[in-house]
């Protein structure tokens, strides 16, 4: 019969003890001898008999069956405690917390809303199965032609982030609809040309806020006899009145080359720092996420932390005035596109405080004004 293997220490002598094995056909191995004590490896059944030299005999360890159910009898507590918690951490990594619907379509988020509630899919039901979710993209698709393009269920961790591409219908006829050309803003026309359309306003000519300037009415002698969408380039003069605060006291920000990697661990919210803390408000942060896995309760993220150094600096009276002029050009040149630019400024106004300097820009700027607008419907005369 086969006996389970048990580990012994006994205190004797190691050539008695070797005498009473062999002449007693005791099998052993592993014998070590370490102050004046023997441990060895013996078969469970051969103890007894041992146990009948010897009196100072303790077990240290016993193998097989018996000692795994030793092992689960004297931990029982621990290992159901992790049986239970690793049984809860599968299900919990399988339930829904969350469903990201990415669209600026209200109307269509609360429909795509109905359709996933319908198939199980909201906050605190189970996952669904790959399959299941191919289903779900297809049912919803073709329930929704009209107005979904595309529909993508991407599970991360325990949310849903659900993307929607939303089905566009071009109006040809709306696209070629009849339309003039109006001034977006009040301004000097400076330049123009004109693919379509009717001339109203001139070069060099002043122009309000909404007047026509390219008109789409096809006249003959007075008469309208055709309507279309007027098209050309109209650039004009422009003019803007900025106003800018700049503070004495400025400070600079560099940065100093170097890097911190901060590894921590993201449980519910709460971050325990793995490697590499560095408590600064000095720093510009960018986190990378290294282990996000749907079975566990954790993610572990990297921070990567470029630090920078600041300096608080006096401007004098003639900075500060420089400064608020580069920030006055930057908030104009901001709106401006190709081909547009400042054509010339000036200072009106330059007030120096205790602690700050106010001034006031004037700006004649070359921009387009060209906007189209919906011409008026008229009947056509004539023919």
């Amino acid at each position: 019969m086969k006996s389970d293997k048990i580990l012994i220490s006994i205190k004797a002598s190691y050539l008695e003890l070797t005498k009473y094995l062999i002449k007693n056909n005791i099998f052993f191995d592993n014998l070590k001898i370490k102050n004046n004590t023997i441990t060895l490896k013996i078969n469970s059944i051969d103890l007894e008999l041992i146990e009948k030299e010897y009196k100072n005999i303790k077990i240290i360890k016993v193998y097989g069956i018996k000692g795994l159910l030793k092992y689960l009898k004297k931990h029982y507590i621990l290992i159901i405690s992790f049986l239970i918690s690793y049984i809860l951490l599968l299900v919990l990594s399988n339930v829904i917390f969350d469903i990201e619907i990415i669209t600026n379509n209200k109307d269509l988020k609360e429909v795509i809303t109905l359709y996933l509630k319908e198939n199980g899919i909201e906050k605190y039901k189970f996952m669904k199965s790959y399959k299941k979710i191919n289903e779900i993209k297809k049912e919803i698709l073709e329930e929704n032609k009209t107005t979904l393009e595309w529909i993508e269920i991407e599970k991360i961790g325990t949310k849903y982030k659900i993307e929607l591409t939303e089905r566009v219908i071009t109006d040809k006829k709306a696209e070629s609809s009849p339309k003039d050309i109006v001034a977006s803003k009040d301004a000097l026309i400076k330049y123009m040309v004109v693919s379509k359309g009717t001339v109203v306003k001139e070069v060099n000519e002043l122009v309000k806020k909404g007047e026509v300037i390219i008109s789409g009415l096809i006249k003959n002698n007075e008469t309208v006899v055709d309507k279309v969408e007027a098209n050309g380039e109209v650039y004009g003069e422009v003019w803007y009145t900025v106003n800018t605060v700049v503070p004495l006291t400025h400070v600079d920000y560099e940065k100093t080359g170097k890097v911190i990697n901060h590894i921590y661990m993201n449980i519910f919210g709460k971050k325990i720092t793995l490697l590499g803390h560095y408590p600064t408000k000095m720093s510009m942060n960018k986190e990378t996420t290294i282990i996000n896995k749907p079975y566990l309760f954790f993610t572990i993220v990297k921070e990567e932390k470029e630090l920078y150094n600041y300096n608080t600096k006096k401007l004098t009276k003639e900075e500060a005035k420089e400064e608020g002029i580069k920030r006055s050009d930057e908030s104009i040149k901001r709106k401006l596109n190709n081909n547009e630019y400042i054509i010339d400024k000036k200072v009106l106004k330059n007030k120096v405080y205790s602690s700050k300097i106010e001034i006031e820009i004037f700006y004649r700027v070359y921009e387009n004004i060209a906007e189209q607008e919906e011409l008026i419907e008229e009947e056509i005369k004539g023919e």
